[in-house]
């Protein structure tokens, strides 16, 4: 169908179809989100040693870092039934990082609280959220990323009004990137809502975790789980029901030996289409929302950020060294920039020669 009115102002997008679909400003909101999640998560669990957690239990917990709440409250909070929140709440006081207490409003209800533990979950995490906004400063520049968050609050602030967003611990009402998990899950879900008015029936907001990692060539499930830290099955048990929908199809390639590969049909091209179309259609919505060039600045970031990183790289083609890091990538950045030039030349001669030096 067609794209949507350009009424930003901006130049008129000529680019192909599938290289508009691979590279805009939600794709690399939510690689981005998606490298902020999984690195909280690994550092959470590896590096801290919180166990039995799971991404589903941020906006749980980020409606009670401040003050203990009744489950109806959070239920009616993240538009789930009672019963589904107190399975949720069964789930986070097993793993012992929130408690039970009496109602003090009317002594029958209960509260729920975090714990100790609990709260120092929410500390480590609101922790590494601060950390991870160094680490991107580090690679954009402080000014530019500044002027990026605040571009993220004032949309947040835009949207939460009108819609379920929940705030990250220590994040709500002030510039961070901890924002950016509500608010993809909000572009995601308009997206979404777009492409079904298109007519694409059956579309859950799981099954993003699947098309968004169909490139070029395809798909392949051990890949889309290894990226998200999923388990395999979860991202299989997706690929089924968008196959039993019609937009994948699987084939075997017998010369890659990962084996089944995940490609679209032609129903699947034509929602990719359409899903193009829903971007422009959000993107028009955000200069709305937030201005032209508010708009452009983080668009300019985004990408900035998501190819430095080398984000989704292993299903559109590597955009930088695959054996260089992130860290190393932001300190090399910071070099150049103290340095200068010349003396960070003088000094990559120097760890080269250091490197190359036999040892005794």
């Amino acid at each position: 169908m067609p794209a949507a009115p350009n009424i930003t102002g901006a130049p008129h997008d000529t680019r192909s179809l599938r290289a508009r679909y691979q590279d805009n400003l939600p794709r690399h909101l939510i690689g981005i989100a998606r490298h902020l999640q999984t690195r909280l998560m690994h550092d959470l669990t590896e590096r801290r040693g919180y166990g039995s957690l799971r991404l589903s239990y941020g906006a749980f917990l980020s409606l009670i870092w401040e003050a203990g709440r009744p489950i109806s409250a959070i239920a009616e909070e993240l538009a789930i039934s009672k019963q589904a929140c107190s399975q949720i709440a069964n789930r986070i006081e097993q793993a012992g990082y929130l408690e039970r207490r009496e109602n003090p409003d009317d002594g029958r209800s209960k509260f729920v609280v975090l714990t100790r533990r609990g709260k120092a979950l929410v500390a480590h995490g609101a922790e590494l959220i601060s950390g991870a906004d160094t680490q991107y400063a580090d690679l954009v520049g402080t000014s530019r990323y500044h002027a990026f968050t605040a571009t993220l609050l004032d949309l947040y602030q835009e949207v939460r009004a009108s819609t379920r967003i929940h705030p990250t611990a220590g994040s709500d009402h002030r510039r961070s990137i901890g924002l950016l998990p509500m608010i993809v899950e909000w572009m995601q879900r308009t997206l979404m809502e777009l492409a079904s008015a298109q007519g694409h029936a059956g579309l859950k907001m799981s099954h993003a975790q699947v098309l968004l990692l169909i490139g070029p060539d395809g798909g392949h499930i051990y890949e889309m789980a290894r990226i998200q830290r999923v388990s395999r099955q979860a991202i299989s048990a997706i690929s089924q029901d968008l196959e039993a929908h019609g937009y994948l199809q699987r084939t075997q390639n017998q010369s890659d030996r990962r084996g089944v590969v995940l490609t679209l049909t032609a129903q699947g091209e034509a929602l990719i289409a359409d899903s193009v179309s829903a971007v422009d259609q959000l993107e028009a919505d955000l200069s709305c929302k937030i201005g032209a060039a508010a708009l452009e600045s983080m668009k300019q970031v985004a990408a900035e950020i998501y190819h430095t990183l080398g984000l989704e790289a292993e299903v559109f083609g590597p955009t930088r060294d695959p054996q260089t890091t992130p860290e190393i990538e932001a300190l090399a950045k910071r070099l150049r920039k103290e340095l200068g030039s010349g003396n960070a030349a003088q000094l990559a001669e120097l760890l080269d020669h250091t490197a190359r030096r036999p040892t005794p």
